[in-house]
């Protein structure tokens, strides 16, 4: 199993959790903050089979930046929409 932790630009954030929804994706969205300038974002944390992280990212990717395009660096704006890390569980239990 691994757990997608995956941080999203608030402008993005309902998109990317609508997009995963829509493919049966389970996910859980928090509401946080970060970087220099505090700006507001969502980080959800999805697990998934491993076969299936690809697909995630696919989603996640073509969801904040639909046309295949990187975001242009706005001044106090980083120049990504999200930052993704894949975790490997060791386990995985539903109470």
């Amino acid at each position: 199993m691994n757990l997608i932790l995956a941080i999203v630009q608030d402008n993005d954030a309902d998109a990317v959790t609508q997009a995963l929804l829509a493919d049966n994706y389970r996910l859980t969205r928090l509401t946080t903050a970060g970087g220099f300038f505090r700006r507001g974002n969502a980080t959800l944390l999805i697990g998934v089979e491993p076969g299936m992280t690809d697909d995630v990212l696919q989603i996640i990717q073509h969801t904040c930046c639909p046309d295949g395009e990187k975001p242009p660096a706005d001044a106090g704006q980083p120049a990504y929409k999200a930052t993704v890390f894949v975790l490997q569980a060791d386990r995985f239990v539903h109470v």
